[in-house]
C-alpha cells in the first residue's frame, strides 16, 4: 500500500470527524470534543509557523492517520502521531515516522534533533521509534496523566541529525557517574 502525506490546510471539519471518530487511549485527552479541536485549530495548534500537521492517506485519499510536528522553529521539534485503529499493525506508523524524520531534517536545517514521547505502556509506538533509529533518552516517572487521573510513566526518544545522516544509533550513557 502506498501512503501519501498531505499537509493539513485548515480543513477543520475533517479534523473534527477524524479526531472524534474513536478513542485515542495513549493520549492525555483520549476523546477530544469538537469544540476543543476547533479552538485549538483557531489558535494555530495544527497549522502555523510553529506547527505543521499532515494527513496520512491511502492512494484513494482515505484518511488513515495524521501527525503533527510542533516547535519547528526550535532546534528540537517534537511530534504527535495518531493512526486509526482500523489501520494499525500494518507498518503505517513506521513509514510515517521515517517520512517525517526525513522531512524535518531536510526542510529545517537548524534542527539538530527530533523528539517523540509516549506512555511507557505504548509498546507499539516504542517499537516504531526504535525501528526508526530513535534512541531512548528519558524515562519520566508518573509524568503522563490520563483522563481518569491515573499517572503513567513517560518515555522520551530522539534521533539526532548526525545519527540520521550517518544511519547510526548513538546510545545514551546511562551510568556516566559513580554515586
Amino acid at each position: 500500500m502506498n501512503l501519501q502525506f498531505q499537509k493539513f490546510r485548515g480543513e477543520v471539519d475533517h479534523l473534527v470527524r477524524f479526531l472524534t471518530s474513536q478513542s485515542w487511549d495513549y493520549h492525555s485527552v483520549p476523546k477530544p470534543g469538537a469544540d476543543q479541536i476547533r479552538k485549538l485549530a483557531e489558535k494555530g495548534y495544527y497549522h502555523s509557523r510553529k506547527n505543521i500537521t499532515f494527513w496520512i492517506q491511502s492512494d484513494s485519499r482515505e484518511k488513515m492517520g495524521l501527525f503533527r510536528i510542533y516547535d519547528v522553529e526550535d532546534s528540537t521539534p517534537m511530534f504527535d502521531i495518531r493512526i486509526l485503529n482500523l489501520y494499525r499493525k500494518r507498518g503505517i506508523g513506521e513509514r510515517a515516522v521515517r517520512w517525517m524524520t526525513r522531512y524535518v531534517f531536510t526542510q529545517f536545517p537548524h534542527t539538530i534533533r527530533f523528539e517523540g514521547h509516549t506512555r511507557q505502556d505504548n509498546y507499539p509506538m516504542r517499537k516504531v521509534l526504535h525501528k526508526c533509529g530513535f534512541v531512548k533518552e528519558a524515562y519520566h516517572r508518573q509524568a503522563w496523566p490520563s483522563a481518569e487521573g491515573k499517572l503513567y510513566d513517560s518515555v522520551g526518544y530522539s534521533i539526532t541529525r548526525e545519527d540520521w545522516e550517518h544511519h547510526k544509533r548513538t546510545p545514551v550513557v546511562w551510568d556516566d557517574w559513580k554515586y
